[in-house]
């Protein structure tokens, strides 16, 4: 697997990230450990796991899985970069208790549950939690503050946003700047062939201005460009099938997937290589996220990292999403 630098941290990355979110409840223990093992055999060395929000309660058993296998194979934290995502809501903050205090609980709790002195890279999820709310200091200030307590401990190396609207983002970079303390050096936003929001005018300028690292989520549309759904295979009523058919079924995304199925066919590929090798194409992007429910997904993601797209080839797949002509 190819390595990418990430950001100004010195950090070298793989291409592919692999997410840990499902490791502990979609995937079982045996599953996720094959699932880490595989990856690690093909040349990655970057991991993502995850702490989420659900009715108030944080569910961890992404980081239990990765931790109980970093357990039983000592000798790869050295070689790899561990990243947690983690989400900080106002129900999580007890009476009295400051967002500073509980970004360096809630750190703390997941590297024991990762069986970890540090980590590489903490992303902190964008909440409402971090809006103003009239105090002195503004919730940003004491985010900052509380990772700064956690950088100068050596509990973590590097930290990161996932969801932050770019405003925000440069806004944290300048109070940042003026607290003197640590600051945020990769930016994790949803980024596919029809996920392309502001990324060309905002996320890839401000990754080449404030040399942050780019971490691409969600590069297959959340599974909608793996080429499994179309016009004769309608998304199932699940609530993920939901989703995917409210942001995606339509005549734009059918049409991404056309162009995704013709240029693997010149090129002997799947269309979700043909849509990770899109995302791979854009220098400014240090990794992207992958998800993957057994080793062969692994395998064929990987391998994706190979394809060569020519001009003509981006030029079909750029050429599917403009609108129709009046």
């Amino acid at each position: 697997m190819n390595y990418r630098k990430f950001g100004r941290t010195g950090l070298s990355v793989s291409e592919l990230c692999l997410g840990a979110l499902q490791f502990g409840w979609l995937n079982d223990a045996k599953a996720s450990f094959n699932l880490l093992d595989t990856y690690l055999e093909l040349g990655g060395n970057f991991i993502q796991s995850s702490t989420v929000a659900s009715d108030q309660n944080i569910v961890t058993q992404s980081e239990e899985t990765l931790g109980a296998w970093l357990g039983q194979r000592p000798g790869v934290r050295k070689d790899s970069v561990i990243s947690t995502r983690m989400v900080f809501t106002a129900q999580s903050l007890a009476p009295g208790q400051s967002l500073a205090k509980l970004v360096r609980e809630q750190c703390e709790a997941s590297l024991r549950r990762l069986g970890l002195s540090h980590l590489d890279l903490l992303v902190c999820e964008w909440s409402d939690c971090f809006m103003p709310n009239g105090k002195a200091i503004r919730p940003i200030d004491e985010l900052l503050l509380g990772l700064e307590h956690l950088v100068r401990a050596g509990k973590v190396r590097y930290v990161g946003t996932a969801g932050f609207p770019a405003w925000r983002f440069i806004e944290a970079l300048a109070r940042s700047d003026r607290l003197h303390g640590c600051r945020f050096d990769s930016i994790q936003q949803k980024f596919s062939l029809l996920d392309q929001g502001n990324f060309h005018a905002d996320l890839s300028a401000i990754a080449r201005e404030y040399r942050v690292g780019v971490l691409a989520e969600s590069p297959l549309a959340g599974g909608f460009l793996t080429g499994k759904y179309s016009h004769r295979g309608p998304l199932r009523a699940s609530t993920r099938g939901g989703e995917l058919a409210k942001h995606y079924a339509n005549p734009r995304g059918y049409s991404a997937i056309s162009s995704l199925e013709s240029v693997g066919q010149d090129l002997g590929a799947t269309p979700a290589q043909i849509a990770l090798a899109w995302v791979l194409r854009h220098e400014t992007v240090s990794s992207a996220i992958i998800g993957c429910n057994h080793s062969g997904h692994v395998h064929t993601s990987v391998a994706a990292t190979q394809i060569q797209l020519s001009n003509e080839h981006l030029w079909r797949l750029e050429k599917t999403l403009e609108p129709a002509s009046k």
